[in-house]
């Protein structure tokens, strides 16, 4: 059984991003998010921060929208906030983060986050204080300067006030 994390509901933005995209599925993710990071991503990210390589970037996005909910199937993109570029760079996408209602789940440690999206998903809906998550709007994680000291990062998924 998933660990509890603590949620709070709130309000957040729209945010405007650039980044790189890929297919994947819930079975693929775990192997093809993190290489989409670590290959693609991550040494470009200089080019939309204007910051050295060696250097924090700035938070950064992982964005999530289920394509195929039968299939598990989902489009992910690694992204980050560019204001002061017009366009995304060549092999670059834009994509906008819808503002609205949104769980918030902050995860501990590296490591988590399949549990985290499993306790959002399809535990804490069931809980009292539970929303409709859903599931026709992206999900994100969040990575701020806190990952990269000690692997703490924050989940955000779109929910609705649950009707009684």
């Amino acid at each position: 059984m998933p660990m509890p994390f603590a949620v709070v509901v709130l309000q957040h933005h729209s945010v405007r991003l650039f980044g790189v995209r890929i297919h994947t599925t819930l079975h693929n993710a775990p192997q093809e998010c993190p290489r989409l990071w670590n290959e693609v991503f991550t040494p470009r990210m200089p080019e939309l921060s204007g910051k050295p390589s060696n250097t924090y970037q700035g938070p950064s996005y992982g964005l999530s929208l289920f394509t195929d909910h039968a299939g598990l199937a989902f489009d992910y993109w690694a992204a980050m906030e560019a204001p002061e570029l017009a366009a995304p760079p060549a092999g670059m996408d834009a994509v906008t983060l819808p503002g609205g209602l949104y769980a918030c789940c902050r995860i501990p440690a590296a490591g988590m986050l399949q549990e985290a999206y499993d306790y959002m998903y399809d535990e804490w809906p069931q809980t009292p204080g539970g929303y409709t998550v859903l599931d026709d709007k992206p999900c994100f994680e969040r990575y701020d300067s806190r990952f990269f000291q000690s692997g703490t990062h924050d989940v955000y998924v779109p929910v609705l006030p649950r009707e009684e």
